[in-house]
């Protein structure tokens, strides 16, 4: 998993008109490896280059409308 197999697999879902995804939401359980990755990309994404970068347990997106929610295994 990494940013755009996420991006990949949300626009599949907003895309398809079979799925509701009125109050969907998303929770992925990632090995603390494939979590840090995705956490560091998406921070620098979205944030500045001069914002210190704090890693944490798990956080959320919206994405597209829908809430994914990214934890990392203990």
């Amino acid at each position: 998993m990494n940013y755009d197999n996420l991006i990949l697999t949300i626009s599949q879902i907003v895309e398809n008109e079979n799925i509701n995804k009125n109050g969907l939401s998303l929770q992925y359980n990632l090995e603390e490896r494939v979590f840090n990755d995705i956490n560091l990309d998406l921070f620098q994404r979205s944030n500045q280059v001069f914002t210190d970068f704090k890693p944490t347990d798990e956080f959320e997106v919206v994405i597209g409308g829908i809430l994914v929610k990214i934890i990392k295994k203990q």
